[in-house]
């Protein structure tokens, strides 16, 4: 029987679930390719031998099948590839061994292993299998941090990476707490004109707890006057027009970053911009003080865009091109807090939530670049580049909404 021939038959037993003689499937073709002075070949066969014997519950021979090809590896030049199949099924047998700590790191190191070597189908399957074993070993709350390490380094788009997403989405809906959880009132519409408008408020929603796709929560009312008026400052009717109108205008916020924004032209580099910015200013006789202001500005929007793409936030060439998006997120929220406040009725409510709706399908092109322009708003406002609290929960409210399957943004297009 061939090399091959050993290998196919050791794979068709752990297909139909027969470690025992995959087990032995992968002896044999082992002991080929030792014959044949293949050590490469021989060393990733040993490890899938170890793997096989650990599922067969023989976990302190497997251990000490793979210590013999980890000795045998460390004598093989170069060899990535080798590498990371080894750490891959040494991640598979340390777990059986309740090493499930050290099982995470060499799954983690597997996943760079075939990355290095362009082999992305296997580092995803490494990379998911990490993410697993991270969460079984810390437990969910725990396990946020490293999760969010790993997300890190998974190309977006992927299959791993959604699936990664979608463990940090679980970690993040923690259930000792009432915030960063997606919530959709049954009672209420989650499809329709109305719904998808309320959903561009559904980062509040999100943070604060409550339903995304309802205005009305009498049980909410007290609490939502307190909140207008701690902050806003906002004590009727009319100051609660005053506001939403200004947060339908999108002059909320500081008008210096839209013009930042404004000022980069497609494919310009970073001292095109500046440039630019600096003759905007020039050609209205802004000071020289303001003008430092705004281009310091412009460099803590890349910053904030390079850490969007390393966490999906943004695509790899992806860029933000408005914060309008984090004034009509907000009015959505302060119609249901004027709802809840008396300040206004349920038509009126209605009306500014379809407005605030439209005004953003005219702004963006997808959730994602929405919630990109909507969180990098929020950061200027609150965060001021120190990628806190402010942007650790910003970031979750992202990911439950760009991944959890109950989210309106999955269940609904854009526009």
């Amino acid at each position: 029987m061939t090399f091959q021939a050993m290998l196919d038959r050791a794979r068709k037993y752990e297909r139909q679930g027969r470690p025992e003689e995959a087990a032995g499937a992968y002896a044999s073709a082992a002991q080929d390719a030792e014959a044949r002075g293949d050590r490469a070949s021989s060393v990733a066969v040993r490890a899938r031998q170890a793997r096989a014997l650990a599922a067969a519950g023989r976990v302190d021979e497997a251990l000490r099948i793979l210590d013999g090809a980890e000795r045998a590896a460390a004598g093989l030049p170069g060899g990535p590839e080798v590498r990371a199949t080894l750490d891959g099924q040494a991640a598979h047998v340390l777990a059986a061994a309740g090493r499930t700590g050290d099982a995470a790191r060499r799954a983690w190191g597997a996943m760079a292993g075939f990355r290095s070597v362009q082999d992305h189908k296997r580092a995803d399957v490494a990379g998911v299998h990490a993410a697993r074993l991270i969460v079984k070993d810390a437990g969910p709350r725990a396990a946020l941090g490293p999760l969010r390490d790993l997300l890190a380094a998974m190309p977006p788009g992927g299959d791993g990476h959604r699936q990664v997403s979608a463990l940090v989405a679980d970690a993040e809906r923690r259930p000792d707490r009432d915030h960063d959880v997606l919530i959709t009132d049954p009672d209420s519409a989650a499809w329709g004109r109305l719904a998808a408008a309320l959903a561009v408020g559904a980062h509040l929603a999100v943070g604060n707890g409550v339903p995304w796709n309802t205005l009305s929560t009498p049980d909410g009312a007290r609490d939502d006057r307190v909140l207008l008026e701690r902050d806003w400052g906002i004590t009727d009717a009319a100051g609660w027009r005053e506001q939403i109108d200004r947060l339908l205008d999108a002059e909320n916020s500081d008008p210096a970053i839209q013009m930042v924004l404004d000022q980069r032209g497609r494919g310009t580099d970073p001292q095109a911009w500046r440039a630019a910015i600096v003759a905007w200013c020039r050609e209205r006789d802004i000071s020289d003080e303001t003008i430092e202001q705004v281009v310091a500005l412009s460099e803590l929007v890349r910053r904030y865009e390079a850490r969007f793409r390393a966490d999906g936030l943004l695509a790899p060439d992806g860029r933000v091109e408005s914060v309008y998006g984090y004034d009509f997120g907000r009015a959505v929220n302060m119609a249901r807090w004027g709802l809840n406040a008396g300040y206004c009725d349920a038509e009126e409510a209605e009306k500014c939530v379809l407005v605030a709706g439209h005004r953003a399908n005219q702004v963006y092109g997808s959730w994602t670049s929405f919630s990109s322009g909507y969180v990098l708003g929020r950061m200027l406002r609150f965060d001021e580049g120190e990628f806190g609290e402010w942007y650790d929960r910003s970031l979750a409210g992202h990911r439950i909404l760009a991944d959890d399957p109950a989210s309106p943004w999955r269940r609904m297009a854009w526009g």
